[in-house]
C-alpha cells in the first residue's frame, strides 16, 4: 500500500504548496441477465493524486505505484518549469479546519450477501417477466488528504442496485436503488415489488405523440435531469461560459416549490463527505432555493476570484458537486397521477445532449416506462419519444413535488441523488425516430 505521508513529505520539498489525496476502494460486482447471474467480480484499487504549485504554476498527476514516484515527480518538476502561470490559482485553503463525525449505521448492508440478494430478487420477479437483468455493487471507499494546512481521513460504504425487466412483448421497466444506511434496508428488499408494480402499468403499447405534455418524472428520471444541472453550478463551468447559471446568481429561474442542494452531509448516500480535496469541511449548499439561484460551488481559488467563501467543493482544478438532494413537497404520487388530465409519467432517460449550455437547452431519450395518462388513469404505454426542451423551462414549470423520495444512482447518468417525483407542465415532446 502507498504511504500518503511519505509521498506528501517528498512532494512538499519540491513545491510551494502540495496536496496529496489517496483513495482506496474495494468493489464487489454481481452482474445478471436472462434471469441468472453472469459473473461476480471483486477488485481492489488504490490511487494517489498529487497537486503541485510553484508560485502560480500548477501541475497534477496520478500515481498507482509508489515505486514510480521519484521518476514521475522529477518529470512533473521539469514540466512546471516550462508551463505558463495559472492565473486562476490563488492558493489551497490555508485555514486550519476540524471535521464532523458521520452518523449513519451500515452494519446490515455490509453483511448482505450480494449473490443471495440477486438470486432472491430474480426468483421473486421472473414469474412476471420474460427476462430480467442488472447489476449489484457494494463499495467500500477510504480517502486521505494532506495539504500544508490540513489533513484528514474519511470513509464510506454503500450499495447500488439496478434492474431492468422485459415483459412478454419486450417492453422494459427499470428500478434503481442506492444507500449507505441500514435504515434503507427495507426499501432495498422492496425493489422486486416495485418493478413488478411498475410493470402492471404497461398496456396498449404504441409510438408516442408529439406536443406539449404535463410530465411526471420519477425519482430516477429527475435524478438524471438534476445530475446534468448541478455540475453547471461549478464556478469553473460558470467562469468558462458553459453554464446556464452564468450571470443568474440571485435570479429566479424556477418555481418557488423547487429547491436543490449539493448535499455531502447526507450520510445515507454513497458520496457523503467530511471534507474536500483541499481539506475544507464539506457543507450542504443550496444551489437553487425556492426557485432562486443561491450559490455557485467553489474551491478556495474560485471563491477568492468571485469574492466569496469556499463551499467545500474542491476539486482543486475545478469545483465539483458531491451528491444531490431535491427537497420533497407535499403531494403523493397517487394524487399526482389522479389529477393529471393529459400527461406522461417517465421512469428513466438517457442520451442527454445539450444544444446550448448557457440556456440549458437539451434533448434526452426516455426509456424503461413511458406511461400516457388521461383523466387520472394510465391509458397507454409509449415508446420512441424524445424530450426537447430547456432546463430553465423544466424548473420554471414545476407544479408538483411528492413527499416520497428515493435514493438512486444509475451508471454514470446520475450522481448519487435523493429525489421525489416531480410534475412539470408543458414539456416539449418529439419523436425520437
Amino acid at each position: 500500500m502507498m504511504d500518503l505521508n511519505k509521498i506528501y513529505e517528498k512532494v512538499s520539498r519540491v513545491s510551494d504548496q502540495a496536496a496529496v489525496k489517496k483513495v482506496t476502494s474495494r468493489t464487489t460486482q454481481v452482474r445478471f441477465s436472462n434471469n441468472a447471474i453472469d459473473i461476480t467480480n471483486t477488485w481492489n484499487e488504490e490511487l494517489v493524486t498529487v497537486f503541485l504549485a510553484q508560485g502560480k504554476k500548477t501541475f497534477s498527476f496520478d500515481l498507482r505505484d509508489e515505486r514510480a514516484l521519484e521518476d514521475t515527480l522529477n518529470r512533473a518538476v521539469s514540466a512546471l518549469k516550462g508551463i505558463e502561470e495559472n492565473n486562476d490559482f490563488v492558493s489551497l485553503n490555508d485555514r486550519k479546519n476540524s471535521y464532523r463525525t458521520k452518523g449513519n449505521r451500515d452494519e446490515k448492508l455490509r453483511l448482505l450477501n450480494p449473490q443471495e440478494f440477486v438470486n432472491s430478487f430474480i426468483d421473486q420477479v421472473k414469474p412476471f417477466f420474460k427476462r430480467v437483468g442488472g447489476v449489484f455493487y457494494s463499495r467500500s471507499i477510504s480517502e486521505e488528504v494532506a495539504t500544508p494546512f490540513n489533513s484528514g481521513s474519511q470513509g464510506q460504504f454503500g450499495i447500488e442496485f439496478v434492474a431492468r425487466a422485459f415483459n412478454d412483448k419486450d417492453y422494459p421497466v427499470q428500478t434503481s436503488f442506492m444507500s449507505s444506511s441500514d435504515e434503507d434496508f427495507p426499501l432495498l428488499e422492496k425493489q422486486g415489488e416495485e418493478i413488478i408494480d411498475l410493470s402492471r402499468n404497461v398496456r396498449n403499447i404504441r409510438e408516442g405523440e408529439e406536443g406539449k405534455f404535463n410530465v411526471i418524472f420519477t425519482p430516477l428520471c429527475f435524478a438524471s435531469i438534476v445530475s446534468y444541472t448541478i455540475p453547471m453550478a461549478s464556478a469553473f463551468q460558470v467562469d468558462s461560459g458553459m453554464s446556464m447559471f452564468a450571470g443568474r446568481l440571485g435570479d429566479r429561474i424556477g418555481s418557488s416549490i423547487f429547491t436543490m442542494y449539493d448535499d455531502p452531509l447526507e450520510d445515507s448516500m454513497i458520496n457523503a463527505k467530511l471534507f474536500d480535496d483541499e481539506g475544507t469541511p464539506a457543507q450542504r449548499t443550496p444551489v437553487i432555493e425556492k426557485g432562486v439561484v443561491k450559490n455557485y460551488l467553489h474551491n478556495f481559488s474560485t471563491a477568492s476570484k468571485f469574492k466569496t467563501e469556499t463551499t467545500g467543493n474542491a476539486g482543486i482544478i475545478a469545483p465539483t458537486p458531491w451528491q444531490i438532494s431535491v427537497e420533497p413537497g407535499n403531494e403523493s404520487i397517487e394524487d399526482m397521477v389522479s389529477s393529471t388530465k393529459k400527461g406522461v409519467m417517465i421512469v428513466n432517460t438517457w442520451y442527454t445532449r445539450f444544444q446550448d449550455y448557457r440556456e440549458g437547452v437539451f434533448s434526452t431519450i426516455p426509456r424503461d416506462g413511458i406511461f400516457y395518462i388521461e383523466n387520472g388513469e394510465i391509458k397507454e404505454t409509449w415508446r420512441s419519444i424524445r424530450i426537447s426542451d430547456s432546463l430553465l423551462n423544466i424548473f420554471r414549470n414545476t407544479e408538483g413535488i411528492t413527499k416520497e423520495t428515493k435514493k438512486v444512482k444509475w451508471w454514470d447518468e446520475t450522481l448519487p441523488t435523493k429525489s421525489p417525483y416531480v410534475q412539470v407542465a408543458d414539456v416539449n415532446i418529439s419523436r425520437s425516430r
